[in-house]
């Protein structure tokens, strides 16, 4: 395995340091963005409609950001782009686009939250529509696959992608995705995904199991594990990626609400830690 380097940028999902991420209020939205900083990362993500709960606006962001010498490098998230009416569709890029090219973000993260998919040519069709609207703002999509979703596994995420087939297109590998998709892990798969559509990681781990009073969405906003405290193979995944010779965006999102009730400033330092010993 190629080391991932500890100097590689590593940017901390915000949600994950709150116990309730759709509930921001300032105080909590301040003392992550401090946290962040103080732990040593050098980017976060902020959702963008979580700025309203908590009483600011963009501009206010991009203030703080620069205050904390903290860049946005991934806009979170499309879910809109499936949507059969093309204009709605269309409005949500346009917004994703100007909250993106103001906080300085360079990828758009593209999912759906649906269970199932419309048949795969009109799939393939409204990706491309995103991707070509992402393009005209200069940027790129990463697709993000979702177990419990109509893009549940890197297979479907790499076919929409191979027959969208556009410049500025990628994907988004989340560990804990990696392992719980359907069949699980896929390393001949991604060992096949080109270094460059390999742009976004995102690091947490998982139990070997299911836990038996929980669904799937429920563990995911709720009970991943600090990296290298389940049963991910890192060494696997990680390796196949940066032995591609991708250069990807690393980042830590690891939803878990005994973390973050202990707070900010405890989480950050842990994630960070617990991220930067398995990429090496």
């Amino acid at each position: 395995m190629t080391a991932a380097s500890t100097s590689e940028e590593l940017v901390m999902s915000l949600g994950t340091l709150c116990v309730n991420p759709f509930e921001l209020n300032f105080d909590q939205l301040e003392s992550s963005l401090a946290a962040t900083a103080e732990a040593g990362y050098t980017g976060i993500s902020v959702w963008p409609f979580v700025l309203g709960t908590a009483g600011v606006d963009t501009a206010w962001l991009v203030d703080r950001l620069q205050e904390l010498g903290l860049a946005h490098p991934v806009a979170e998230a499309a879910f809109g782009w499936l949507n059969s009416d093309r204009d709605a569709a269309a409005g949500e890029v346009a917004y994703l686009s100007q909250y993106a090219n103001a906080v300085g973000s360079r990828e758009l993260v593209a999912v759906t939250m649906e269970p199932s998919l419309p048949p795969m040519d009109d799939v393939v069709a409204r990706f491309r529509a995103l991707c070509q609207g992402a393009a005209e703002a200069g940027l790129k999509v990463s697709v993000e696959f979702l177990p419990w979703t109509g893009i549940p596994d890197l297979a479907t995420a790499w076919e929409i992608i191979e027959r969208a087939d556009c410049d500025n297109s990628g994907i988004m590998v989340d560990t804990w995705h990696w392992f719980r998709q359907p069949g699980g892990p896929n390393p001949d798969l991604l060992r096949q995904i080109p270094a460059e559509k390999l742009r976004v990681v995102q690091l947490c781990d998982a139990a070997a199991e299911l836990p038996d009073d929980m669904d799937i969405a429920t563990e995911t906003m709720t009970a991943r594990l600090l990296p290298g405290e389940g049963v991910v193979d890192f060494a696997e995944v990680l390796g196949i990626i940066t032995d591609s010779g991708a250069t990807p965006i690393w980042f830590p999102e690891v939803f878990s609400t005994p973390l973050a009730a202990a707070g900010p400033q405890t989480m950050a330092p842990q994630v960070l830690a617990a991220s930067r010993s398995v990429m090496v």
